[in-house]
């Protein structure tokens, strides 16, 4: 995967292993400005640390890189609670089912779920339904 910043090929690779999950809603790699979809996933990357040793880790013979841990929250979208549920349930088995792929392709490793938050309307008159999930992570930013 061509590189721009760990980070940001990180937010690519959960995108791309969402958007071949065919999930029927609208995938985003960020909270578009004028809202999300009422069917939709919008992620967000809310931390990041590395952990920086002297010399950075040896990943192979010519590379030594920083382990970089990350935060990604998942948000689903959906008029129906029930769907929502569902939907959400999808985006964490698409995940789950590519563990392998993301880390021999995008380099992200030791993915687990942390939060799972279940929100419903504050109203009745509202139509949608938002869970969150955050997913932890590690990546490696290359060093010479």
């Amino acid at each position: 995967m061509p590189g721009t910043t760990p980070r940001e090929d990180a937010r690519a690779a959960f995108k791309a292993i969402l958007d071949a999950a065919t999930l029927g809603a609208t995938i985003y790699d960020r909270m578009p400005y004028g809202g999300a979809d009422q069917r939709s996933v919008v992620l967000t990357m809310v931390s990041g640390v590395s952990r920086r040793p002297s010399l950075g880790l040896r990943i192979s013979a010519s590379m030594r890189a920083l382990e970089e841990h990350h935060r990604l929250q998942i948000d689903c979208y959906y008029d129906d609670p029930v769907e929502c549920g569902k939907l959400a349930d999808k985006v964490e088995q698409a995940i789950m089912d590519h563990l392998d792929e993301l880390e021999v392709t995008y380099d992200v490793h030791d993915v687990s779920k942390v939060t799972d938050i279940d929100t419903t309307p504050p109203d009745a008159t509202l139509r949608e339904s938002r869970i969150i999930m955050d997913f932890e992570f590690y990546t490696h930013r290359a060093i010479s």
